[in-house]
């Protein structure tokens, strides 16, 4: 990432530095299904209709709910979609909601896992400028706390205003094979009126430390949300 490039681009980037989260523990359940065997779970007229409304795919996942019902997330340049199974009339039937982006607004990154040039491990920012803290659980927070610092003042930098309360959504999954673990995770922040999101997959070899972690390309992104 050119950080020059992005200061010209985004004057609030030295005004404020956010704050940057430690990463947290990623518990997997093997008897939950990743993300492409689930999504294969929906009806087929749910899965068409969430592609529909979200436009071109920046990311997606789909799993259980909080009460192990099916649920499902689409990210695209049309918009935010979600998808859950609700009762009615003690029927399961499936309900969509859509948060559309501002035609126009879409802002995308790519991050390559290759260390800064100029060596520095801190986040942007002038020195001594206050911090900025988002009220996110820790889950969330450990979460975030995963992607490399650029990304996570990225993801962080178009709700410090604090306005609106930040929603956290995400997902990963894990593999293991005999000379590595390859995580995939993705996470998306938004309020009424922006959205972030970045997704990416990290490995890890055999026998090196968890800060040995590297990453292999993570894509992230930020667009402005149409109020309802």
């Amino acid at each position: 990432m050119d950080i020059d490039a992005w200061r010209r681009e985004d004057p609030e980037f030295t005004r404020a530095v956010t704050q940057i989260h430690e990463p947290g523990a990623l518990p997997t359940d093997p008897e939950i299904p990743a993300r492409h065997a689930y999504w294969e779970l929906l009806p087929g007229d749910v899965r068409a209709r969430l592609l529909e409304k979200a436009g071109r795919c920046l990311t997606w996942w789909a799993g259980p709910d909080s009460e192990g019902r099916p649920a499902a997330l689409v990210v695209g340049d049309r918009g935010l979609c979600r998808v859950g199974q609700v009762l009615r009339d003690g029927v399961p039937e499936f309900r969509g909601r859509r948060a559309r982006v501002e035609p126009g607004s879409l802002h995308s990154r790519s991050f390559d896992g290759s260390p800064p040039a100029d060596g520095r491990a801190t986040a942007p920012g002038l020195p001594g400028a206050p911090v900025s803290r988002l009220d996110l659980d820790r889950e969330a927070q450990g979460v975030l706390g995963h992607f490399p610092l650029p990304v996570q003042d990225f993801l962080q930098r178009p709700f410090l205003t604090g306005e609106d309360g930040v929603t956290a959504d995400w997902y990963y999954d894990e593999t293991v094979e005999p000379d590595r673990t390859i995580w995939f995770v993705a996470l998306v922040l938004s309020t009424g009126h922006a959205v972030t999101l970045a997704e990416g997959t990290r490995t890890l070899d055999r026998g090196a430390r968890p800060d040995q972690a590297r990453w292999h390309g993570i894509q992230y992104h930020r667009a402005r949300l149409v109020p309802r």
